[in-house]
């Protein structure tokens, strides 16, 4: 993983994770979140602009990911997120944010703690739920595909001085 990303770039460009509530309060309100159904009939729909509704004219906040993993056994889930998320993912980069730096892909996790970085081979995973706790789901691999290694931390320093991890950032897929 590369340098930690300190400022509000996340904001405006790229393809995030985002789990801190302040963090997603500073955006926007709850009711300008997309849910991921939408998110993936706008992508059908080829991103109409009347639909769009972009926060700021620049970002897209989705949520229901992780519900929608969880519902899922990890196979069928990684299967999904490659075959159904990652090329909404990479149109919306290449469609709606021209080529990445136009607009930015936040999606919203509820639980930080599901999500953790494997050091030894650099990669991000989101444990699986209920029956499956034992097993996780690369969302890294499945999210980003490939560009992994260029992840950077998002990291806020609240009120109290204090550094804390608020996401991942992803300037763009190659």
């Amino acid at each position: 993983m590369t340098a930690d990303l300190n400022d509000k770039t996340w904001m405006v460009c790229g393809i995030s994770l985002l789990w801190d509530p302040e963090a997603l309060n500073e955006i926007c309100p709850p009711d300008s979140v997309r849910s991921l159904r939408e998110f993936l009939r706008l992508h059908q729909a080829e991103w109409p602009e009347d639909a769009l509704h972009l926060i700021n004219n620049r970002t897209l906040v989705v949520a229901g990911l992780e519900a929608a993993m969880d519902t899922l056994n990890p196979q069928e889930a990684v299967e999904w997120l490659e075959q159904i998320v990652y090329p909404a993912v990479r149109d919306f980069q290449e469609n709606v944010a021209d080529g990445g730096g136009e607009a930015a892909l936040i999606f919203w996790f509820a639980d930080a703690n599901r999500i953790w970085h494997r050091a030894a081979d650099n990669t991000h995973h989101w444990y699986c739920s209920g029956e499956y706790h034992q097993h996780s789901i690369p969302i890294g691999r499945c999210i980003w595909n490939g560009a992994e290694p260029s992840v950077r931390r998002t990291i806020n320093v609240g009120s109290d001085k204090k550094k804390r991890n608020i996401g991942l950032f992803l300037r763009r897929i190659s």
